[in-house]
């Protein structure tokens, strides 16, 4: 009997799809400016975990990867020994922080691109990190999307270079990547500058981005027919779920949709972000109500916020969405039904036990070299 789940052919032996992995493997992301949160958790943590990405290195330059500025030499190394002593695989995460185009430009130059290659390949070994997460975003975000033409087969060479330099090493490589919809290059087919379906055979684990699907103006992180959507797209770009990653968002943004008065001028309402972990204080300080969306699988309340400095005032109408334990509940559900190779949590330190009482109960054993069906 053959099925089809999001356009992949699977042959199953009954009557309909495959049924949904009872377990899954957990992945997360540990940034710097959580740790004060997630370091102190994290032994009791650290056995539901395949793998961990520190999020604190830069892309500077060529031959330039960085610790950022503002973390903390000590934690950030209490971690990594923390993981290492867990038997936690450490994969780090690699953010692009050049300004627009030259990361593409690094990129478009073989010989560039090649002490890149090496760059990243050296700061690994001399490490002795198990692998490498590549979280680079300017490209597709900052450039525009008239560049993605030009840039998508040099980001192809790039990754298949970097995939042969770290598996020579005994290395593994993953990219974190925002979602495709389809395996077109159309207005509607995502961010399809990173080309799925090409990397996919060089590459360990795509993490899909399924989440900050609100960033100009307010509304839900990851609606969960959005989330469904990527997922699919992604299947049918690869031809397979067997090296997707959905990533889950345990945090929220908190928005002003009103503003009434004169607010101060060192006050200008903006976005802020809350997490899983910070929500709750949030809504009992400015005695929120939440509001369940059953459409997006999240959580959206309003309050209002008065803001003076003694001279200028005023009352800003503020509206928060976020996702919840139960929200990511849904969203490893819908990891679990693809039949998907993990999950990935954004991130350790916003989550809160509603978030871990959702997880555990469908996390694959890190320990076993095959998930029981």
């Amino acid at each position: 009997m053959i099925a089809i789940i999001g356009g992949a052919i699977y042959v199953a032996s009954n009557e309909g799809p495959p049924p949904p992995k009872p377990d899954i493997p957990l992945d997360a992301w540990v940034p710097y400016w959580a740790l004060d949160a997630s370091l102190p958790e994290f032994g009791q943590r650290a056995g539901s975990m395949r793998e961990v990405s520190p999020f604190w290195f830069n892309a500077a330059g060529v031959d330039e990867i960085v610790v950022d500025p503002n973390a903390s030499a000590e934690l950030t190394q209490a971690f990594i020994e923390q993981a290492e002593g867990a038997d936690v695989d450490v994969v780090p995460s690699i953010i692009d922080t050049l300004p627009a185009g030259e990361m593409a430009a690094i990129l478009a130059d073989p010989v560039t691109r090649t002490q890149h290659v090496e760059t990243i390949r050296t700061f690994a070994a001399d490490g002795g990190y198990d692998g490498i997460d590549i979280d680079y975003e300017q490209f597709a975000f900052a450039d525009g999307r008239d560049t993605w033409a030009a840039t998508r087969p040099n980001w192809v060479a790039f990754v298949e270079e970097l995939a042969e330099a770290l598996h020579g090493d005994g290395r593994t490589l993953t990219v974190s990547i925002p979602p495709v919809y389809d395996d077109g290059r159309t207005a509607d087919s995502g961010y399809w500058v990173y080309d799925y379906g090409a990397i996919i055979e060089h590459v360990d684990r795509i993490r899909i981005m399924a989440y900050d699907y609100s960033v100009a103006e307010p509304g839900p992180i990851a609606p969960l027919d959005w989330v469904e959507s990527a997922i699919e797209g992604a299947i049918e770009a690869t031809g397979s779920p067997d090296k997707l990653v959905l990533g889950l968002p345990a945090y929220g943004r908190n928005w002003p949709v009103f503003v009434a008065g004169e607010c101060p001028a060192n006050d200008v309402p903006g976005r802020t972000s809350v997490s899983a972990r910070s929500v709750d204080e949030l809504i009992q300080r400015r005695r929120g109500s939440p509001m369940r969306v059953d459409a997006t699988g999240e959580w959206m309340f309003e309050y209002d916020l008065e803001v003076t400095d003694g001279v200028a005032t005023c009352v800003q109408t503020r509206q928060v969405h976020y996702v919840d334990g139960d929200g990511i509940r849904l969203r490893m559900d819908l990891a679990r039904k693809y039949r998907l190779d993990g999950v990935s949590l954004w991130a350790l330190g916003f989550d809160d036990q509603a978030v871990w009482d959702a997880i555990l109960p469908t996390v694959a054993d890190p320990g076993a070299t095959t998930i029981a069906e």
